[in-house]
């Protein structure tokens, strides 16, 4: 796959010609100027509006005296998910820091910001989303041992959730993580293509999106068992697990295929032969000191428009769900 470094491949639409007919002066072309109205770019200025809407509700939220933890007691937790708890907080958070350290390794050598690392960026910056899910109903359950702060949801525009809220360490540390599923999708769509050369990208796509929906069961199920999140409500006959605090609506493995891999693998599948994947497609060409901002903004942008439907989507599948109660640890404080 070459989803980092599209001049290593042949010149595609685009891209400025390696040699000419001529070595004369009098012959060689003028250079080619740079497009502006390119994907990227687009997307870029998608990620500007982001990362100022994010900085106009923090700001509000802070000076309002919201940067604390909430208050602590008030719940029962069983030792063993407290220490689990203190593991999962300190393995992601080691974790995140060596993809960022990876990722930045990467890009350096491939001399441009891969696609994975500007995803990464947006996964990094787009977790100011997340009390979009719970906008009318209570629909994720935060671990209130983990480290945490009183939730920004009121002062999202639209949002109408009930009080008080809290959003955790470990919940909001899984955006970053879902990158794995962005990973693994495109692995399983690249190993599809080699083992059936001749099926068409939509039937690889479509084979995909079904190993990653099953393929999500287990790893969420990995994450949320230490505290990672629960689910407060269930969908009738569509709940894994349902009597548990660790159920699994199947509208969260829905969401991860189709907000999270599925756009990505696309990107894969469908990119010109030569060229990068369209939400970078030519940004290689502008000029070098836009280059990185344009190209980390472009997956801040792509990615918080992800999220943001995302979020959406859970508001919609919660008012077809009945509240299955959560233990007092994981569930929102009542005072």
């Amino acid at each position: 796959m070459n989803t980092g470094n599209p001049a290593q491949a042949a010149p595609g639409p685009g891209h400025p010609p390696t040699s000419h007919s001529s070595t004369s002066p009098d012959s060689a072309p003028a250079p080619l100027k740079p497009r502006w109205m390119i994907a990227p770019v687009f997307w870029a200025g998608l990620g500007v509006v982001c990362l100022l809407a994010q900085a106009w509700v923090f700001a509000r939220w802070a000076a309002d005296g919201n940067f604390h933890a909430y208050p602590s007691g008030g719940y029962e937790m069983p030792r063993a998910l407290k220490i689990s708890t203190m593991t999962l907080e300190v393995v992601v958070a080691v974790a995140i820091i060596a993809a960022a350290v990876l990722l930045w390794w990467l890009s350096r050598k491939a001399g441009h910001v891969t696609l994975y690392t500007a995803l990464f960026a947006g996964y990094m910056l787009c977790f100011w989303t997340n009390p979009y899910s719970g906008a009318v109903h209570h629909a994720a359950g935060h671990n209130r041992y983990s480290l945490n702060v009183v939730s920004w949801g009121s002062y999202l525009p639209g949002w109408h959730g009930p009080l008080p809220q809290i959003e955790s360490f470990v919940l909001n540390a899984s955006y970053p993580v879902s990158l794995i599923w962005a990973v693994i999708g495109v692995a399983v769509a690249e190993r599809l293509r080699r083992w059936r050369p001749s099926w068409s990208r939509a039937r690889v796509a479509t084979l995909t999106a079904l190993i990653i929906f099953f393929v999500d069961i287990p790893l969420e199920t990995a994450y949320m068992r230490p505290g990672g999140w629960a689910y407060p409500r269930a969908l009738p006959y569509l709940t894994l697990f349902e009597d548990s605090w660790y159920r699994i609506p199947l509208t969260s493995p829905f969401t991860m295929v189709v907000f999270v891999t599925m756009p990505v693998v696309l990107m894969y599948l469908y990119a010109k032969p030569g060229n990068e994947v369209w939400l970078l497609e030519g940004s290689l060409q502008l000029p070098q000191r836009v280059r990185t901002p344009i190209r980390l903004l472009a997956g801040i942008g792509f990615i918080n428009l992800s999220m943001m439907a995302f979020q959406w989507f859970m508001v919609l599948a919660s008012l077809v769900s009945y509240p299955a109660g959560l233990p007092s640890w994981i569930d929102r404080p009542h005072t």
